[in-house]
């Protein structure tokens, strides 16, 4: 017993002496997404706007995106479980000796340099056609329809489910390529081959890891704005609508949008100014969806 106690406290004493440093980690991996996610959130509405090196608005939107992170884990398990259940079952229900054929296959794919291409050939497969298509968006406030012939659209303009789900997909998918290297780089170290395709798949994973915050703020982050009764101290004309952007340091920006769908984005300075908030509005919906008079009020829903 007091071997046994030792050791856990030798345990809870290497831990806490890196504690430290990967608290420092953790801490630059949220300022860095966070900073992605407001970055090309902005981008995405066409707010111009500078944004300081330190913020601590980053370390929350990177906090926000960790967290929608994790909680899209159980959506990722409706994704995985149907498809294990899809190629499982029939290999169980295979005889013996087609089993044992399939399963000498995939024995033969365990080497290093195959693993290692077809997790090359996933991922920049995912990257060029998936992960890059929110780089289509910028400067949507102010368009009057979105980019024609981009399936991307749907992901933008449909309900908060299902756009989990794709999000549930993305994370998948980057998963499926560590896994690739996971299971290649024990072999490739103990086999001493050259490790070009390694190098070239732990790139890749990197970029599809930066690419996630990227398209949690183009695609999730952005799609609701709060609605003001006013810009500044000025109410708004008859018919008009507007919008909360951003919340810079010295001003306030706002999207008004008029009757005959004229929009302008309006910088008002922060000084002795009140907001008053009157709902929450799915933005996109209202600017790019079948109907346009959609207005959505804080805490509900409207759909015709």
């Amino acid at each position: 017993m007091p071997d046994r106690w030792k050791q856990l406290a030798e345990a809870f004493t290497t831990i806490a002496g890196k504690w430290t440093a990967l608290a420092a980690v953790g801490s630059f991996l949220l300022y860095l997404f966070g900073y992605l996610v407001l970055r090309f959130q902005l981008s995405t509405y066409g707010v111009a706007t500078n944004l300081s090196a330190l913020d601590e608005r980053y370390l929350f939107a990177g906090s926000r995106f960790f967290v929608y992170l994790v909680s899209s884990l159980p959506s990722l398990l409706l994704i995985v479980i149907p498809l294990w259940v899809i190629f499982y079952v029939p290999y169980r229900l295979m005889p013996i000796a087609v089993r044992a054929r399939i399963g000498n296959y995939l024995s033969s794919w365990r080497s290093p340099n195959r693993l290692c291409v077809a997790g090359t050939l996933v991922a920049l497969l995912f990257i060029q056609f998936v992960l890059r298509q929110c780089f289509v968006y910028g400067n949507l406030l102010f368009l009057k329809q979105l980019p024609r012939n981009q399936w991307i659209n749907a992901i933008l303009l449909t309900d908060d489910g299902y756009r989990a789900l794709y999000f549930a997909g993305l994370v998948a998918v980057t998963l499926l390529s560590i896994l690739f290297l996971f299971f290649a780089a024990p072999a490739a170290s103990e086999s001493g081959k050259p490790r070009l395709f390694r190098g070239v798949l732990v790139m890749l994973i990197a970029i599809e890891v930066l690419l996630l915050p990227i398209n949690y703020g183009v695609l999730i982050a952005s799609q609701s704005l709060p609605r003001v009764s006013e810009i500044g101290t000025a109410p708004l004309a008859k018919g008009a609508k507007a919008w909360l952007v951003w919340e810079a340091s010295d001003s306030l920006i706002y999207l008004e949008t008029k009757p005959d769908d004229e929009r302008a984005i309006i910088s008002v300075p922060k000084k002795d100014v009140s907001i008053k908030i009157v709902g929450y509005d799915p933005i996109f919906r209202i600017l790019f969806g079948p109907d346009k008079t959609l207005v959505v009020a804080s805490g509900e829903e409207g759909h015709q």
